[in-house]
Order: structure tokens, then sequence, then C-alpha cells
């Protein structure tokens, strides 16, 4: 299994970074995962204009990534899952493209054309921590799938 995840973030080095090495690694015996930082000075110029001008440039940030294996988008607004149903959700997908937002989301027909939205909180979080809580979880979901103890 081929798992990525996209965000719209600066691509840097800290602690985050640290722990999403840290499930990723752990998650390599399963699965193979691959995270993906974009940005540009579009983005920032964008989000002064507001909402609507920086999901613009997002959707269009993460355009070459829709379509690539099973797509899901992370918005506060979607699905929430338990860890079980989550591993469900990536279970015998041979690809699945996590997507994560800037700071406005991603817009309504973004959500429309990915194949689910997920739901990892209520809470409204950085991107960093998301990405972090989104690793975790996806190990988790393949410790379930493969009867590993961790999720216990």
């Amino acid at each position: 299994m081929k798992i990525n995840v996209v965000a719209i973030a600066k691509p840097e080095r800290d602690c985050y970074t640290e722990l999403c090495d840290r499930f990723s690694k752990m998650s390599g015996r399963y699965a193979s995962l691959k995270s993906v930082d974009l940005f540009s000075p579009k983005v920032t110029r964008a989000q002064e204009g507001g909402a609507e001008p920086a999901r613009e440039i997002y959707a269009r940030l993460l355009e070459p990534w829709i379509g690539r294996g099973f797509t899901v988008a992370l918005d506060p607004a979607g699905k929430a899952l338990e860890s079980e149903g989550f591993a469900r959700l990536i279970a015998d997908r041979s690809e699945v493209t996590f997507m994560i937002g800037g700071a406005y989301g991603h817009g309504r027909e973004f959500l429309q054309r990915c194949d689910a939205v997920v739901s990892l909180s209520p809470l409204t979080m950085s991107h960093k921590v998301a990405k972090v809580v989104l690793f975790e979880q996806i190990y988790r979901a393949l410790a379930i799938l493969h009867n590993h103890p961790y999720h216990k």
C-alpha cells in the first residue's frame, strides 16, 4: 500500500516533523508513507485576501494529487470516524492520498472532488498538529489491519 499525506505548509524540520518521521518509520513495515508539503508565495498573498482566494490557491496546488488513489480531504466538518472505521476506510486500497488544507481549509468544490472527507476532530488545529494526529492514526489503522497489538 502507498499512502501520501499532502499538506499546504511550508516545508520545515521541527519537533512535529520528528514525530511524523517516527510514525512513518513504524508504518513502513505495512505501507509506504510519503509526506509532501506544498507552498508558494502565492499562498501568502492569497491568504491576505481572505478565505476564497486562499482556497482557490490551495486547490490549484493540490490538483495534481486528485485521483492519486483514493483521495481523502481532512476537514473539521467531515465524517468523524473511530479508529476501526478509519482502518476500514484505507483497507484493501493500493494507494491513498490524504490532503490537509491551509489556514482556511478546503473549498466546497474541492471537497466534492475527493473520494471522502474525514474529520480528525471537531477542534480546529494547526496543520502541523493535524499532520501528527493523521500519521499516528495511519499507523494505528495499519496496526489494526495487520492485527498488531499497538491499537490496544
